[in-house]
């Protein structure tokens, strides 16, 4: 699939301006918070941003402004917001939307507080736009099991497609929830509370999760 000068997905090169663009937003990161470095930069190279965002969406500034993006009518302008440090919601029709592609910076922040490494077995609450779901994907490796869960059956559809031509095939569920595949080493579960998944959860798992802000809990040892 070509999206404009975007390229293919699955190609072997990335094409010169995705790569400049995907150094320059890496490097974005330490604006707000440490450098990304080791495993994590390397994920956000291999699963390129563009994938995951619509053709049509909104970027949200900090101060809860929304810029309407048009990858058919303005492709500049759908590329900087891509690569920029803006959230990219998924339109639904007017001013709503139905899920957010998160910033960059927040991205790296949950891969880092969930402490992640090939052969991890992963539960992802949400799975949005599928950008988060594929770096999982790709910091736990093939030894490892990434399930995500989507509650929104068109949201879901959405990253199924997302994901399939990323090459990337995490187990996927419409619903609340996955006990039968746990137990699970890291949750990530940020519309919801900690404490539902802990018993989904192996001792000694960490957890991230929370409404209006994400929290860390590391299950005790001794829980059964």
């Amino acid at each position: 699939m070509n999206r404009h000068d975007g390229g293919t997905r699955r190609g072997p090169a990335m094409l010169p301006h995705i790569a400049w663009r995907l150094e320059a937003m890496i490097a974005a990161v330490a604006e707000r918070r440490a450098p990304a470095t080791g495993a994590i930069a390397q994920a956000l190279r291999k699963v390129p941003r563009h994938w995951f965002v619509p053709s049509v969406g909104l970027a949200l500034d900090d101060g809860g402004g929304a810029v309407p993006i048009d990858r058919d009518t303005d492709p500049p302008a759908w590329w900087d917001a891509v690569y920029s440090g803006k959230p990219i919601a998924t339109c639904r029709g007017g001013s709503a939307y139905t899920c957010v592609n998160p910033a960059p910076s927040a991205v790296v922040d949950l891969l880092e507080w969930l402490d992640l490494r090939p052969g991890l077995r992963v539960l992802e609450v949400g799975t949005g736009s599928g950008w988060v779901t594929a770096l999982l994907c790709r910091l736990v490796g093939e030894s490892g099991n990434v399930t995500s869960v989507e509650a929104d059956p068109e949201v879901a559809q959405a990253a199924a497609r997302n994901l399939a031509a990323a090459g990337i095939r995490p187990h996927l569920v419409v619903g609340d929830g996955c006990p039968e595949r746990g137990p699970y080493d890291r949750v990530l579960a940020l519309s919801t509370m900690p404490d539902v998944w802990i018993e989904q959860a192996r001792p000694g798992a960490v957890i991230i999760g929370g409404d209006d802000k994400a929290a860390r809990l590391v299950v005790p040892e001794t829980a059964s």
